[in-house]
C-alpha cells in the first residue's frame, strides 16, 4: 500500500524533471549557431513503487513513484562520426593533390605565349629562317638566342617545380605534421579534464563537444579510428578512456611494426596508438626536401616508433592531407615503376621533374647528334650543362632542365649547315642540308619517350613530347578534381546526416519549451491537488457533528 504523501513526490519529481528539461532545451536553443556544439537531451526513467523489492505483495492498487533523471547526454551517432572521419581524410588527401598540381600548371604555364612549347616554335621558326630564300632575317645569332631562350624557359620551369617542392615540404612539417601534434596534445588534456569531470559527477558535455571538434580536425590529416572503451576506476565507478588509432581507407585500425628507442624492433603487428585517455603520441619529421626522401615518423603512446622500419612511418599513412604530401614529394608515377612492372604510384612533383630532364636530353641528344661531324656523334654539341658537359665517365647523360646550357663553344659559324660531300668542280658552301636535317626531327621524326628502366612515356614528335608534359598534367587534374569533388559531395552528405541528428532544430526545441512547460504547470497543479487532498484528510475529516 501506498504512502499517503507519496504524491507529493510525485509530483514533486515531475517538477524537477520539466525544470530540467527547460533548462536542458534552453541550452540548446542558445548554442544553436556554436560550431561543435551537440544537441543535448535529459535522460530520465519512471521510478518503480517501493513494494516491488518487499518480502510480501502489497495490498490495492501500487503506483509508481515519480519520474528520475539520470544525467543529460548528447545525441551522437558513432557510426556516423566514423562514416565522416574517414571520407574527411579522403578530401584530405585529394585537396592536397589538387591544389598542388595547379600549382605545377601555373608553374609550367604552357596556355600562355612564353611557355616551353612557344620557345621550342621559336627555335624551330629561327632555324626554317636559315634555309628561306625569302626576307628573313635569321642568321646563327637568332638561332643561338632561341636555343638559349629554350634552354632559360626549361632552367625556370624546373626552378619552378623545386620551389613547389620545397613549398610542400614546408607544408608538410608547419601544417601537417606540427598541427597534428597540436591536435594530439590538446585531444589527450581535453580527454583528461573529461575524465576528471566524469569523477566528479559533472557530465563535461560541452568538452567533449570541443574535443570531437579537433577529432574532426585530426581526420583532415590523418586517417583515425576512435574507440571509447569502459575504465573501472574503483568503488563500483567507470568512466569512458577514449583512445584514438591511426586507420586504413576503411577506417580499421592499422597494425604496423614497432620499434624501441634504441631501434630495436618490439612487435611486428601492433595497433598505432595516438592518443590513450592523457597520453599523446607524436609525429615528427626525419626526411628532406629531396627527391624521395620526405619521411614521417610516427611515435605512439608507448614512445616506440612505428612503421616499416625505426625511422620511416610513411606506410601507415593511408589517408589525409600528410599522405597527399608525402605522395607529391616522394611519389613518380611511371618513373618509379621497375622494368616490367605495373605503375602503382602516383605522378607526385618528381614525375614532371623527371619528364622535364628526359625532355631536355631527348631535345640535347637530337640536336647535339645533328651538329657534330664525327662518327661518335659526340663533337660540337649544341646544349651542354652547366659545366659544358653532356655526358659523364659512365656515358650518362649529365644534362637536366635544370643545368642545360647553349654550349659555351657555340660561337660564329659553329652551326653544321650541312653534311653533305661535295663532287669535285661542285660547290657546297651554300647548302643547308643539315639544318633541313635539325628542322625534320625536330618537326616530324618520331621518338620514343622512356623512363631509364624502360618504361614507355610517350611516342610522337618532339614537338608533341613538350606539348604532352602540359596534357598529361591537365589529364592528371581533372581525375584529382573528380574525385575530389566526388569526396567532398560524400563528406557533405555525411555531414548532413550526422547534423540531422546532432545539431540543434530551434522549431523542435520551440515545441519542447511548449511540451515541457505544461509539463511544469501540470506538475505543479498535481501538487496542488494533492496538498488540497491532503488538507481535507488532516484538517477536515472527522469533525462532523462535533460541538
Amino acid at each position: 500500500m501506498s504512502s499517503t504523501f507519496d504524491g507529493l513526490y510525485i509530483a514533486k519529481s515531475g517538477v524537477q524533471a520539466a525544470r530540467t528539461n527547460l533548462n536542458t532545451t534552453g541550452q540548446n536553443i542558445t548554442n544553436a549557431r556554436t560550431d561543435g556544439y551537440t544537441r543535448q537531451r535529459v535522460d530520465q526513467s519512471s521510478v518503480a513503487p517501493t513494494s516491488i523489492n518487499m518480502l510480501y505483495a502489497g495490498v490495492g492498487a501500487i503506483v509508481g513513484e515519480g519520474v528520475s533523471t539520470t544525467g543529460i547526454s548528447q545525441l551522437r551517432n558513432p557510426f556516423l562520426d566514423g562514416q565522416y572521419r574517414t571520407q574527411n581524410a579522403q578530401c584530405g588527401l585529394t585537396s592536397t593533390q589538387l591544389s598542388a598540381l595547379q600549382d605545377i600548371q601555373d608553374a609550367l604555364n604552357e596556355t600562355s605565349t612564353d611557355g616551353i612549347s612557344a620557345a621550342y616554335s621559336d627555335l624551330i621558326e629561327q632555324l626554317e629562317g636559315l634555309t628561306s630564300t625569302g626576307s628573313s632575317t635569321a642568321t646563327e645569332s637568332t638561332v643561338k638566342e632561341a636555343a638559349s631562350l629554350l634552354a632559360t624557359k626549361l632552367n625556370t620551369a624546373a626552378s619552378q617545380l623545386d620551389t613547389i617542392r620545397n613549398q610542400q615540404y614546408g607544408y608538410l612539417s608547419k601544417y601537417g605534421v606540427d598541427k597534428v601534434n597540436t591536435l594530439l596534445k590538446n585531444i589527450s588534456s581535453l580527454s583528461d579534464q573529461i575524465k576528471n569531470a566524469d569523477l566528479a559527477g559533472s557530465p563535461a558535455l560541452e568538452l567533449m563537444d570541443k574535443r570531437n571538434s579537433l577529432i574532426d580536425e585530426l581526420s583532415e590529416y590523418v586517417n583515425v579510428k576512435v574507440v571509447e572503451t569502459p575504465t573501472d576506476v574503483g568503488s563500483g565507478k567507470t568512466v569512458d578512456t577514449m583512445s584514438i588509432y591511426l586507420a586504413d581507407s576503411n577506417g580499421d585500425a592499422i597494425h604496423g611494426s614497432s620499434f624501441g628507442s634504441d631501434g630495436t624492433q618490439t612487435s611486428s603487428s601492433k595497433e598505432v596508438c595516438l592518443v590513450d585517455g592523457n597520453k599523446a603520441g607524436s609525429l615528427s619529421l626525419s626526411g628532406t626536401s629531396s627527391k624521395d626522401h620526405a619521411t614521417v615518423v610516427v611515435t605512439d603512446t608507448d614512445g616506440e616508433t612505428c612503421g616499416s622500419a625505426a625511422d620511416d612511418s610513411n606506410d601507415l599513412l593511408k589517408g589525409g592531407s600528410l599522405s597527399g604530401y608525402l605522395s607529391l614529394l616522394n611519389e613518380n608515377g611511371e618513373y618509379d615503376t621497375p622494368s616490367g612492372g605495373v605503375t602503382d604510384t602516383d605522378r607526385g612533383i618528381g614525375y614532371y621533374e623527371n619528364m622535364l630532364d628526359t625532355l631536355a636530353q631527348k631535345l640535347a641528344s637530337v640536336m647535339n647528334a645533328d651538329n657534330s661531324t664525327n662518327d661518335a656523334k659526340d663533337n660540337k654539341p649544341l646544349f651542354t650543362d652547366s659545366n659544358g658537359k653532356t655526358v659523364d665517365l659512365s656515358g650518362n647523360s649529365t644534362i637536366t632542365a635544370a643545368n642545360i646550357r647553349v654550349s659555351p663553344d657555340w660561337t660564329s659559324d659553329y652551326l653544321t649547315l650541312s653534311k653533305d660531300t661535295a663532287n669535285a668542280g661542285d660547290d657546297s658552301s651554300g647548302s643547308n642540308s643539315n639544318i633541313t636535317q635539325m628542322i625534320s626531327d625536330l618537326t616530324t621524326s618520331k621518338y620514343t619517350i622512356s623512363t631509364p628502366n624502360g618504361i614507355d612515356l610517350f611516342t610522337g614528335t618532339m614537338q608533341e613530347a613538350v606539348d604532352n608534359i602540359s596534357l598529361t598534367l591537365g589529364q592528371d587534374i581533372n581525375a584529382v578534381n573528380s574525385q575530389d569533388t566526388a569526396n567532398s559531395s560524400m563528406l557533405s552528405n555525411i555531414n548532413t546526416r550526422r547534423q540531422e541528428n546532432s545539431s540543434v532544430d530551434i522549431n523542435e526545441e520551440a515545441i519542447n519549451l511548449i511540451v515541457y512547460n505544461q509539463a511544469l504547470s501540470a506538475s505543479a497543479r498535481f501538487m496542488t491537488t494533492v496538498d488540497e487532498c491532503l488538507n481535507t484528510l488532516i484538517n477536515n475529516m472527522g469533525i462532523v457533528g462535533r460541538g
